[in-house]
């Protein structure tokens, strides 16, 4: 008889799941601050990081297997994919070469060796990219984009001293950056020289 009076205590459907709203929110919570996190750069903290220009949308020289590895070097220099954008536009920068050699053409596509040395820079290589900043640079002595990021990728390589002079290139050319340029060649050791 006892079994007979014995209320059943029905539990709401999906009572079990209650238990799993704390693990819920926090997968929730991981889903939007991964991606937030993984996009800061690995040399984001170091003091001669620079944010990446935002790249060119197009190449056109007449050369069609160069101007299309320039245009998808481009497009992973925008993603942010350094590795991918250094191999894809090396490949074109010497394509490039080798018509020049040839003299089929006179001039590389435009902003190549730019996008190139900064590809190089951003992937942790601030040594192999200088050489191209620093032919950009030589090409265009009027552009203030080349010294400015060119002094970056000096600091980065421990060339403190060449990274002065490219500053103060910046601010003799007196454009955008000038003063920030000024700024930094405040803070560069030695500066009270």
């Amino acid at each position: 008889m006892d079994n007979d009076n014995r209320q059943t205590v029905r539990k709401p459907p999906f009572s079990f799941l209650i238990r799993f709203v704390p693990i819920a929110a926090i997968v929730v919570l991981l889903m939007f601050l991964i991606p937030l996190l993984g996009n800061r750069h690995p040399l984001e903290d170091k003091p001669y990081y620079i944010e990446p220009p935002i790249a060119m949308k197009g190449s056109r020289i007449r050369f069609g297997q160069i101007d299309t590895l320039v245009n998808r070097g481009l497009r992973q220099f925008d993603s942010r994919n350094y590795e991918e954008a250094a191999r894809i536009l090396s490949k074109a920068h010497f394509l490039a070469s080798v018509k020049i050699k040839e003299k089929e053409t006179t001039l590389y596509p435009v902003d190549l060796r730019f996008y190139l040395g900064l590809a190089h820079f951003y992937r942790g290589e601030a040594e192999k990219g200088i050489p191209f900043l620093e032919e950009e640079e030589k090409q265009a002595r009027r552009e203030e984009k080349y010294p400015w990021y060119l002094a970056h990728l000096y600091l980065a390589a421990g060339h403190p001293d060449k990274a002065r002079a490219a500053l103060e290139r910046v601010v003799e050319l007196n454009g955008a950056s000038a003063s920030k340029a000024q700024q930094k060649i405040d803070r560069l050791p030695g500066a009270g020289k």
